[in-house]
This record gives structure tokens, sequence and C-alpha cells, in this order.
């Protein structure tokens, strides 16, 4: 059987880091490429004006012979600014409309663009490779006076040196740009990490919160943003509190209502017994007294459980945790004895182990612990009681060797009516409820574990651990 398809939750800082940080490395090649080409750009700006300047002064150099024959004499000044126009050394040649050299390098490549309007004076440029070397060529068509024919001009550099410039460009932008992304991108996570430090608080405030407090979430604290989800949570936890608050007053009207039928009832059925006619009605009739105790047993169970529900704070006192279990604990004796029980108490010979309580409801958590334990331990059985301190905490520990409580069980097991199916052991799934309930209200902590592990009845161990006072 394929497994059904569960859809990933995503955080919602990570959601924005993707939608922040994606494009921004998606920009980051588009802004290489654009670096590059301005970096080509700004290298061969300036020795692209080199070139037409080495135009200029050459085209100033060709003198007309009275033969109508030309010369170029390049005077000092003319050689040096040709040698400082460029760090490679600029090459050139001069030719009529015949392409016939006048003077200069023969051997440098005449464009096969050249422009054959010679009318034309403006530079051009074209690049240039032969045997792995490249040019930058620089052309046009100038004329010595005005009476000459048109002569055709070339100069050329090798583009080594507007390379480096172009390289040295990019190295200058890009590099900071390796440096600079990474900044911005943590830079980005902790601006974003801080803006959602109210949403992380409030989840902390939330998880804080006691299992009852349904009281309003504070939104004074909160950014404008998630104050509707705020406003819809508040809305809610007031809905499901006048929910639980008719509930509860249900819950302890009936019981109130039915304790008093249920006595009369019992006190009936007591007295018919002593009237008796037959074994069959005395029976009958013992089957009714258990019933009402049982009912009344679970309709006292639900009124203290109510009433547990609706203390938000108890008051509470020191108490000797030791005898107050120690009393709880013999009111349970002569029960246990009848189902043929052994049911002990230690102390571990400390005189005193006081906590901070309400002295009515431990006594009811110790009842509901050590009922639970007679009724599922089974007869021959043993449950034992102990109370000690362990650092800065005070341990009641109700330990028997029944049947245990499978690992599956231990967290419902406080659910309210819930029983462990397969027990065959009556019960009305209250006790354990009330347990949580009231160790909650005293801040306790609960714990289910194994009494003699590895065994075939391992037993079941729970304890409750208060603060010591």
């Amino acid at each position: 059987m394929s497994r059904p398809f569960v859809k990933q939750r995503r955080s919602l800082l990570g959601e924005i880091l993707d939608w922040m940080l994606a494009p921004l490395f998606l920009l980051w090649p588009m802004s290489v490429a654009i670096t590059y080409v301005v970096a080509v750009n700004l290298a061969d700006a300036p020795h692209d004006q080199a070139l037409t300047t080495a135009l200029a002064v050459l085209s100033d150099q060709v003198q007309t012979e009275a033969n109508g024959h030309y010369s170029v004499q390049l005077s000092n000044a003319a050689l040096l600014a040709l040698r400082t126009q460029s760090e490679s050394g600029i090459f050139w040649k001069i030719t009529n409309r015949q392409n016939q050299i006048i003077a200069g390098d023969p051997n440098l490549p005449t464009p096969a663009e050249i422009e054959q309007n010679t009318q034309n004076t403006t530079a051009h440029f074209s690049d240039y490779t032969s045997g792995g070397f490249r040019l930058r060529l620089a052309y046009k068509w100038f004329t010595p006076n005005p009476t000459d024919q048109p002569l055709f001009i070339i100069v050329a550099e090798g583009i080594e040196s507007r390379t480096a410039l172009a390289n040295d460009i990019i190295k200058g932008v890009i590099i900071p740009q390796f440096l600079v992304l990474p900044v911005a991108a943590l830079l980005i996570w902790f601006g974003l990490s801080r803006g959602v430090a109210p949403i992380n608080a409030l989840q902390k405030r939330l998880r804080a919160r006691r299992p009852d407090d349904l009281s309003e979430i504070d939104m004074q604290s909160t950014p404008s943003e998630i104050t509707p989800l705020v406003s819809a949570m508040n809305d809610l936890l007031a809905r499901l509190s006048r929910n639980i608050q008719t509930q509860r007053r249900f819950v302890a009207d009936a019981a109130h209502q039915l304790k008093t039928p249920l006595a009369g009832l019992r006190m009936q059925a007591e007295i018919a017994l002593k009237s008796a006619p037959n074994e069959e009605i005395v029976l009958n009739l013992k089957q009714i007294v258990r019933g009402t105790e049982q009912a009344t047993r679970l309709i006292n169970q639900l009124l203290l459980l109510a009433t547990a529900e609706k203390l938000d704070q108890i008051k509470t006192q020191p108490l000797n945790l030791k005898d107050i279990a120690e009393t709880t604990t013999q009111q349970w004796v002569s029960q246990a004895l009848a189902q043929h029980i052994d049911l002990g108490f230690e102390a571990h010979d400390e005189p005193s182990i006081e906590v901070m309580g309400q002295p009515v409801l431990i006594a009811e958590l110790i009842n509901n612990l050590v009922d639970n334990a007679l009724n599922y331990v089974g007869e021959s059985g043993h449950v034992t009681v102990s109370v000690h301190r362990d650092g800065q905490h005070a341990l009641l520990t109700v330990e028997d060797n029944g049947p245990g409580i499978p690992n599956t069980e231990r967290e419902r097991v406080f659910d309210r009516f819930y029983r462990v199916l397969g027990t065959g052991k009556q019960g009305s799934g209250l006790g354990l409820a009330i347990v949580k309930e009231i160790a909650q209200r005293h801040q306790a902590s609960i714990t289910i574990e194994e009494a003699q592990p590895h065994q075939i009845s391992p037993g079941t161990k729970i304890t409750i651990r208060f603060l010591a006072i």
C-alpha cells in the first residue's frame, strides 16, 4: 500500500529567504555578464582614442613632393607621441587608392571591409587575428593637400594591454561582489530573523501556557501583520472557554442532582436487606448496594474533577507529604485485606517531606492512585505507596505487581473515561484523569514505568514529582 502524500511544512523565515535570496543569486550572473561587457567597453575606449590620435599624428606627417610623390618625415615629437600612445607600440602604414605602400609596415593587413568612399574621413575600427596574434585596427581616408589624391592610413596595436585593463576592471568589480554577496545574504538572514522574532516570542508564550489557560493572548506586543491571526485565536479561545464552562456546569449540575436519589436508593436497599425473605433477593439487593456505591464514587469523582478544573489557582500551604500519604494509605488497608492484597507504605526513614499543596486535593490524588492499583493488581498482589526526597523534589510513588500498562497506552490512560481494553476490570476511567488534573494544579509531573521490567507481570510504577520546600 502506498503511503499517503503529506505536504511538508515550510518555515515562514525559509519561505521569505527563498523569495529574497533566489532572485539575488539569479541576478548575480547577469550582473557579472553586464560587468564584463562594461569592462571591455571601458578598456576599449581609451585605446581606441589612442589609435585615433595616432591616425591624426601620422596624417599630419605626410608631405607632398614636387614630383607628386609622397614622403613621411616623422618628427621627434611625432615619434614620441606614437611611442606613448600604446604600451605595446603602434604599427602603421599609408597606401594610395591603388593600395601601393607609401610608408609604414608592408606586413600590416588591410581591412577587408575598407570603406571605398574616399570622402569619408571618419576613423573606423576592426579586429584582426593572424597566427594567434590579435590586432586592433583603426583606419581612414585623408588628403594631405586639397589638390592631392586621397590616401589610406592604417594604425594597429596588440590587444594585450586592453585585455589586461579589462581584466583588472572585472577583478576590481567582481571580486568585491564575491565578498559582498555572502555578507548581504547573512545580513538579510539576520534582518529577517530579527523581523520574525516577535512571532517566535509569541510561540514561546503560547507554549509556556498551562493546558487549561484559555485567557486572551496579549496583542500589545504582537506585530500588526499577525494581529488578525492573534485576534482570530482569541475568538477561538473564547468560544472554547464558553463550551468548556458549559460542559463543566452540566457535569457538576448532573452530578449534584444524581447524588440525592442514589443515596436514597442505597438507603432503601440496605433497609430492604434486613427484611429480605430469601437468599435470591438478598443477592439482588447487595448488587443494588454495590451498584449505587460505584455510581456514587463516579459522581464524587466527577464533582472533584469539575471542582479541580474550575480552580485557576489553588490556595496552597506547607504540608507534610509523608503524613498525608501514610494516613490516606491506612484508609485503604481494610479493603486491601478483603481483596487479599498486600498494601504497604514506605518513607525511607525520613521524618518529614514538605511540599506546598492543598491537603484535600493531595489526599484525593493518593486515593485515586491506590484505588486504581487495588483494582488492577488482582488477588494476592501487592501495592506499595512510598514517599522520599530526590534533591529538590519530593517523590510520591505507587507501585504494584499487576499486568502493567503498555507503552502505547501510557499517555491515553490520563484521558477521561479511557480504560485499557482487555483487562476485564470495572472502573469509570476517571481516576488517573483526576490525578493528572490535581498534579497540574500543583505544578507536579507524572511518569509511568514498569515496576518489575522483564517480568511476566511487569507491574506499574506511577511517580508524582512535587517541588519540595
